[in-house]
């Protein structure tokens, strides 16, 4: 087995990807209730190949449910949703276990599961899910809690690591709007081996996920050249991630960004399918280490040059008479998830910026009085 071969993979992944994707989620904003049917489902109708159980509640006493399949020596966890506004992992998830019970009589998916033994908790945070926000319903950020454990969800996550002791993990977010370092190019994924100290020390348990995040970037490199991106590698003492790392499970961070045209994140949902399957079929086989890590460690962090609409070629007038050519950078974000009403962050030249939605002015005139930085602005009243 070599490189080449978990190249071909990946790329038949994405050709036949519509064969496996699971058709409950509509829209990136689901409830934990619609996710828990879904599992129930492909559970049910695997006839005990995927293994279903609750492993405890959160804190408005949700369920929060483990999935085993396969039955290697070598033990991964994948967690998603920390956040409960970042799903689209979670809908991969779904997904790469409804291709598991579609495919398991083939070659494969027999080669992945005789290897791996994978553990999936698809929803760590339903309650912050059930209201699609970042926070667990006691306010606390988990992805800051993996030492003081202050939320019964952390201690679950913290728990089932000491239980599986994982070899590998991979820890599934989504990111804010980023753009591929000062380019006006928007990021669509966002990879990083956590730090396991301040001064990024490297040792075997880092080294490997350095390969995991190089095999990634090399699979991702075919389908989006040139918009994959590094996460800040700033060690954080508090985080999950480079706490997985410090205990000993080489940690893989997978950001989902954002791409034109794809609010809903249906492709970058794609894309999460093909990297994590094809990413756990390299470790199964033992090739993730024959790509070289250069093709992480070279890749440019995430920028701050986008926005989510710019409107360009306007004036502002000014209440003296006078007119000012500018451009408007507007906000929906919050956390990692729109809401209304967007902000009007910025007023100026913002050519070096791009917006996931662009919009010409064509060279009308706005009142100074209704822009307001930091402040709602409803700009479709205007444009």
């Amino acid at each position: 087995m070599n490189a080449q071969a978990i190249l071909d993979y990946s790329r038949k992944l994405f050709k036949e990807y519509d064969g496996y994707r699971v058709g409950t989620f509509s829209r990136r904003s689901f409830t934990p209730e619609t996710l828990q049917n879904t599992l129930g489902e492909l559970a049910e109708d695997s006839s005990g190949f995927l293994h279903l159980r609750t492993i405890g509640k959160s804190f408005e006493e949700r369920n929060l449910r483990l999935i085993k399949v396969g039955g290697g020596t070598i033990s991964v966890l994948l967690w998603s949703q920390m956040h409960g506004d970042e799903s689209t992992a979670t809908m991969a998830i779904c997904d790469i276990l409804n291709y598991f019970k579609k495919t398991k009589s083939e070659k494969i998916t027999g080669e992945i599961l005789l290897s791996l033994e994978l553990y999936f908790v698809p929803m760590l945070n339903p309650d912050g899910a059930a209201l699609f926000l970042r926070r667990t319903a006691q306010g606390i950020d988990m992805n800051r809690d993996a030492l003081s454990l202050a939320t019964p969800e952390a201690r679950l996550l913290k728990s089932i690591r000491e239980e599986l002791q994982p070899v590998f993990g991979f820890n599934l977010h989504d990111q804010e709007l980023s753009t591929v370092g000062s380019t006006k190019e928007i990021a669509a994924i966002g990879l990083l081996s956590p730090s396991l100290d301040h001064e990024k020390t490297n040792n075997d348990v880092r080294t490997r996920s350095k390969y995991m995040a190089s095999e990634f970037v090399t699979v991702m490199n075919q389908f989006i050249p040139g918009k994959i991106t590094k996460y800040d590698d700033s060690f954080e003492p508090r985080a999950f991630g480079d706490n997985m790392q410090l205990w000993g499970t080489s940690t893989l961070l997978v950001e989902s960004g954002h791409l034109l045209n794809d609010p809903e994140k249906n492709f970058i949902r794609k894309l999460n399918f093909v990297g994590i399957l094809t990413t756990l079929y390299a470790i199964a086989v033992n090739v993730y280490d024959k790509f070289e890590t250069a093709a992480y460690e070279t890749l440019p962090f995430n920028g701050k040059r986008a926005y989510d609409v710019i409107i360009r070629n306007i004036f502002v007038e000014h209440p003296n008479g006078k007119r000012s050519p500018v451009d408007l950078g507007i906000s929906y974000q919050v956390d990692t998830h729109s809401e209304l009403p967007p902000k009007l962050i910025d007023i100026g030249d913002l050519h070096t910026f791009v917006g996931l939605r662009e919009i010409d002015g064509k060279g009308k005139s706005i009142s100074q009085s209704s822009l307001s930085l930091n402040r709602v602005f409803e700009w479709e009243r205007y444009f």
